[in-house]
């Protein structure tokens, strides 16, 4: 028959594990801070990332609100100011309108009611605007596009095409519209100066 020993004993045992030694309480802080510190990288990592997300999210804002501007009347954006603040934050922006033709990839296979080849003279006279929009955050590196969160925009664009009857009401009381227009529809060059 085997003797168990007797609690105060055991007691005794447990009571002289509990502590902890000076080495062991150093190593479980400096690994609580290595923890600490990685923790407070990875959300300073997605709070950099979030910030940068929604400067390219404005950037993109103020892009197609300047392309809608244009579109609904091609002499606004010299209207607008050189920054625009959006946020609290100023975003520069630049538009560049260029004319481009869509040329039909099969020719010969549409024709008209003659039977010569159809021509597209609706897609001979879009125009093709680009608007860019980034952040001016007050530095060198912000005078051009690209070192900061930047949007660029794209669009194809019919001059003849009816957006509205607001546009139409803006187009009729305005003869300078008119004649910007009808310098377009002639394939007058400079129509738009």
């Amino acid at each position: 028959m085997t003797r168990t020993p007797s609690t105060s004993r055991r007691a005794k045992k447990v009571a002289t594990r509990r502590g902890f030694t000076f080495l062991e309480a150093i190593l479980g802080l400096a690994l609580l801070g290595i923890l600490g510190g990685a923790i407070f990288a990875v959300l300073g990592y997605a709070w950099r990332i979030e910030i940068e997300a929604r400067q390219t999210l404005a950037a993109a804002e103020i892009a197609n609100r300047v392309l809608i501007s244009y579109i609904d009347d091609p002499t606004s954006p010299e209207k607008l100011p050189e920054t625009i603040a959006y946020e609290q934050v100023d975003y520069r922006w630049s538009i560049d309108v260029a004319p481009t033709i869509i040329r039909d990839a099969f020719p010969g296979a549409r024709t008209s009611r003659d039977g010569l080849p159809a021509t597209q003279e609706a897609l001979e006279s879009m125009e093709l605007v680009t608007v860019t929009a980034w952040l001016d955050d007050g530095t060198s590196l912000s005078a051009a596009p690209g070192r900061t969160p930047t949007v660029r925009l794209e669009r194809v664009i019919n001059p003849f095409q009816y957006r509205g009857n607001d546009t139409l009401e803006r187009l009729l009381q305005s003869p300078e519209r008119q004649r910007q227009l009808l310098m377009q529809m002639s394939g007058i060059e400079g129509g738009g100066s």
